[in-house]
């Protein structure tokens, strides 16, 4: 495949990544992880070039308060999305948000995931494997 085929499913990914529409933005999130997941089967992250714009988008979302619930997303999903793809994603330097989030959420999945997102940012500061 030439760089010019991948290139537009790449495109196609950054717009719905930087999308003014939350929901679109979730979904571009959780097509990262789902990517992601698929690495150790396929041998990579179609994805992965971009990489970096998905943190800095999941960590955007955590700097602002969750959505609420509307027909099309469900209350907390924005954070639920974010945390999701930082559950790979998160670096040393995000610990501090994510320790953050863990003190200041009621909601126990958002706990949860933070909790697994905090522990990648953990391991890649000690350079312990996962």
């Amino acid at each position: 495949m030439s760089a010019d085929e991948v290139g537009i499913p790449l495109q196609a990914f950054d717009a719905l990544l930087h999308s003014p529409n939350v929901p679109t933005v979730c979904r571009a999130l959780n097509m990262y992880q789902v990517a992601a997941a698929y690495t150790r089967l396929s041998g990579g992250n179609p994805l992965e070039p971009l990489a970096g714009d998905v943190r800095q988008v999941a960590l955007e979302i955590l700097s602002r308060p969750p959505v609420e619930a509307s027909e099309d997303i469900k209350a907390g999903f924005d954070h639920l999305s974010a945390l999701n793809v930082l559950t790979t994603l998160a670096e040393p330097d995000d610990a501090e948000l994510l320790s953050g989030l863990l003190e200041r959420t009621t909601d126990e999945q958002i706990r949860a995931v933070a909790s697994l997102a905090a522990d990648t940012a953990r391991r890649k500061a000690t350079g312990a494997a996962g």
